[in-house]
């Protein structure tokens, strides 16, 4: 783990697939450095269905808490990215305001 890199968090994915878009996700959306890390595998059991899952544990590491934040509300939780802050709209100057302002 790269020592700069100082706010983190652990989450578990079904599958390799899902790790690979949180990833893409990173590269498209983070503005500081990050990185992953493979934590290892485990199994789950589902006793109805009788199937096996198997679980991907990734820790992911930010250089900057708002990177971090972003993460886990946009991607981890499914929240919409915050709406961007309109610039203030100039207001229309009639003519004589054009002529004496």
């Amino acid at each position: 783990m790269t020592s700069h890199l100082t706010y983190e968090i652990v989450h578990k994915f079904r599958g390799q697939g899902k790790m690979n878009e949180a990833e893409d996700w990173m590269r498209a959306n983070i503005r500081g450095l990050w990185e992953l890390e493979f934590l290892g595998m485990s199994e789950e059991i589902d006793d109805f269905k009788k199937t096996k899952t198997y679980i991907f544990h990734v820790r992911f590491n930010f250089g900057r808490s708002e990177d971090l934040k972003r993460f886990k509300e946009e991607y981890i939780q499914g929240k919409p990215p915050a709406p961007k802050a309109k610039p203030p709209v100039a207001k229309k100057k009639g003519i004589l305001s054009r002529i004496f302002g």
